[in-house]
């Protein structure tokens, strides 16, 4: 509660200080690398490793006064990764989750330095849905044969598909003319809630961390 009394201070700080409200709008695109965070209580064979996929979105910016910002992107985020078999008897089968999350993160973004070349750092929270999951790999079929499968996964009970979480993370600004702007952004967004629900299939909660390193081209409105 503290810190959203203090958030909800130095927003109204910087609107009592505004000389130049302004609206932008932008694309990004880059890159998304996943991992996974569970505890151990699940099988002792399973481990996860991080995987990368490609990201993209929609800026909506509002520059409050020369320092401070409030931002809101629409990304559609690459959060997949793989989950590989370890004891002797299962080696070689794995499985790749390439899942495609709709994200879309509020942010206060704090600005420092120059007039050309600025830094930036952004804090929020964030909303993220599981759009749709892509699983390949190798698995066992009746005869304990190793075989691959491609195909798409369908949803059940057991996924927890709306997520949120908070995400933070540094950028660089460079002014390329008085309307234009390209931004670096690298952004870390850490899950609050699992996505596989509890339950004898899933005991343990598993969540998502995406390091997101993108490039943008905001437009002053």
């Amino acid at each position: 509660m503290n810190k959203v009394k203090l958030f909800i201070l130095v927003f109204f700080i910087a609107l009592a200080t505004n000389v130049s409200a302004q609206f932008g709008i932008g694309l990004k695109g880059g890159l998304d690398v996943n991992s996974i965070t569970r505890s151990n209580s699940g099988r002792i064979d399973e481990t996860y490793h991080a995987k990368n996929g490609l990201g993209y979105g929609l800026i909506l910016s509002y520059q409050v006064n020369d320092w401070f910002a409030m931002r809101a992107d629409v990304n559609m985020m690459s959060r997949s990764h793989t989950m590989k078999r370890n004891l002797n008897y299962v080696k070689g089968i794995y499985t790749d989750y390439n899942n495609k999350y709709l994200t879309v993160p509020v942010m206060a973004d704090f600005t420092f330095g120059g007039t050309k070349v600025r830094g930036h750092f952004m804090m929020g929270a964030y909303a993220s849905y599981w759009m749709s999951a892509n699983v390949a790999g190798n698995t066992f079929d009746l005869y304990d044969k190793t075989i691959a499968f491609d195909e798409k996964m369908e949803f059940n009970e057991y996924h927890n598909r709306l997520v949120a979480g908070l995400v933070a993370g540094p950028g660089l600004s460079f002014e390329l003319s008085d309307k234009v702007i390209m931004e670096f952004d690298a952004l870390l967004y850490y899950d609050l809630m699992s996505y596989m629900k509890i339950s004898k299939v899933s005991p343990d909660p598993r969540y998502n961390n995406t390091a997101s390193l993108t490039l943008g081209v905001i437009y002053k409105l």
